[in-house]
């Protein structure tokens, strides 16, 4: 595998990592509800409480799903900027490769599968594929 073929891989890559802390966000933030409600039916059923847990626990939750929805933002963007260079390649069962690979998150073994063919043409297709593609903001590594 070449270096710009390994650059690529990590590019087109960021969707899924993108994803995961996504949903690591999503996680916290239910958590921080959960903890919120909690709070809040511990303070209506003792009136004489202090509410500052129940408001600190409010405040995280809104910071929490302020922070998941720029996490989510930035998983569409970046799911949007890969389709984009995907689109640009000018054979459908290479674009077909690199979607369920990249964008799907299928094995080399699930996308042949998927796709009728055995692992080593999805792998020859997969470095093909990675050949022609160009990105559109590429990164340095």
């Amino acid at each position: 595998m070449t270096q710009e073929q390994r650059r690529k891989i990590n590019w087109l890559n960021r969707a899924f990592y993108a994803e995961k802390a996504a949903k690591a966000y999503l996680e916290k933030c239910e958590r921080e509800k959960s903890l919120a409600q909690r709070l809040s039916r511990t303070f209506s059923e003792s009136s004489g409480s202090s509410g500052n847990s129940t408001e600190d626990a409010l405040i995280r939750l809104a910071v929490t799903e302020q922070q998941t929805q720029q996490k989510l933002k930035e998983l569409v963007c970046i799911r949007e900027e890969i389709a984009e260079a995907i689109q640009q390649i000018d054979d459908n069962d290479l674009q077909a490769v690199l979607v369920w690979h990249y964008l799907n998150y299928l094995t080399f073994e699930q996308t042949a599968e998927k796709m009728h063919y055995d692992e080593r043409t999805i792998r020859r297709k997969h470095k093909k594929a990675l050949d022609k593609i160009v990105l559109l903001c590429p990164v340095e590594t």
